[in-house]
């Protein structure tokens, strides 16, 4: 029998994959998608940034080694969220990341305004691509030491 580019292949992973040239696609999808998103997170942290990646229900996908450094006396993962130890301020990081992924419009949090302790988070829409049913990337939220807030005027990422 012949293959042809747009064959169906049946195996043991899934009822109908996709094959071109012999190979699966669609199993592939998910795995494309992820490493795309770890690589704006590693392309934020090249630049000094510590990056958290966020799908949308606002759960972390991702943190970069930058971010992982930042966790502990502010802003912790728990339970696949990013919270801060202070409610009050915990309810305002939630709002703030509903906010961000409802409206598409970044927000700013700060985490701890203590002088010599301060630190923000910057949350960023990430524009969801119509043709990738395999994006789970929806924000990007930037933690920020010293709170020395980001330049220029930010929409979002995309």
């Amino acid at each position: 029998m012949k293959t042809s580019a747009n064959a169906v292949r049946l195996d043991r992973h899934s009822a109908a994959t996709p094959a071109i040239a012999g190979g699966p696609v669609a199993p592939l999808a998910p795995l494309l998608a992820g490493a795309r998103a770890r690589g704006v997170a590693d392309g934020l942290e090249l630049i000094g940034a510590a990056a958290a990646l966020l799908d949308e229900q606002g759960e972390v996908l991702h943190l970069n080694a930058r971010a992982l450094s930042l966790l502990g006396d502010h802003v912790v993962l728990a339970d696949g969220r990013l919270r801060a130890h202070d409610r009050a301020v915990d309810r305002d990081l939630a709002a703030a990341i509903d906010s961000t992924l409802r409206d598409q419009v970044a927000s700013r949090v700060s985490l701890s305004e203590a002088p010599g302790d301060r630190l923000g988070v910057w949350i960023m829409p990430v524009a969801a691509e119509a043709d990738d049913a395999f994006q789970l990337l929806r924000a990007v939220a930037i933690i920020e030491p010293g709170g020395a807030p980001l330049r220029g005027g930010v929409a979002g990422l995309n």
